[in-house]
């Protein structure tokens, strides 16, 4: 009989569950835009991507911004686990899996706040540290704790694709 974590298995039929109902909402979101779109003619300039009108970008961001604060308390549930298994295991990449964590759901809430570039690119250094680590360490559990911290990233890029001309620098 196979030993396999209840965990493990949730977790990756999270990620293939998002990942086929992503791939169909962006396969009717390209079907449907070619449908509207007229055909360009031969050598015409494609056009450029228009910015959202600030209303356009304030309902957006409404609409969008709860995610951010959902990433952020990720990341305070991170370093919840973090700063348990460093007080039962006593390794050193646990506690820095909790401050990287700590700092990365700071940043979401000075992101969600601030509307700000700067704040995103912090808020991916913090998220994006730990998963390096964890991906570069061998044992078990290690590449599952890389798995789970990516879960922010892609939650945030999700988050930040329609709204991201409109931020400020």
């Amino acid at each position: 009989m196979l030993n396999i974590d209840l965990k493990f298995i949730l977790l990756t039929f999270g990620i293939v569950f998002l990942l086929v109902l992503l791939t169909r909402k962006a396969i009717k979101k390209v079907t449907g835009d070619k449908a509207s779109q007229p055909v360009a003619k031969k050598g015409s300039e494609p056009a450029s991507k228009a910015l959202l009108t600030e209303a356009q970008f304030d309902r957006s961001w409404k609409s969008l911004s709860y995610l951010i604060l959902l990433a952020a308390a990720g990341n305070l549930y991170m370093v919840y686990t973090a700063v348990k298994a460093a007080l039962s295991s006593g390794l050193v990449f646990f506690w820095i899996d909790a401050g990287c964590s700590l700092l990365a759901a700071v940043a979401a809430v000075v992101l969600w706040k601030m509307r700000t570039r700067t704040w995103v690119f912090l808020y991916f250094t913090m998220t994006a540290l730990p998963v390096m680590m964890f991906l570069s360490l061998k044992g078990p559990g290690f590449k599952e704790s890389a798995m789970i911290h990516l879960f922010p990233l892609v939650l945030l890029y999700f988050i930040l694709k329609p709204v991201w001309a409109n931020l400020k620098d």
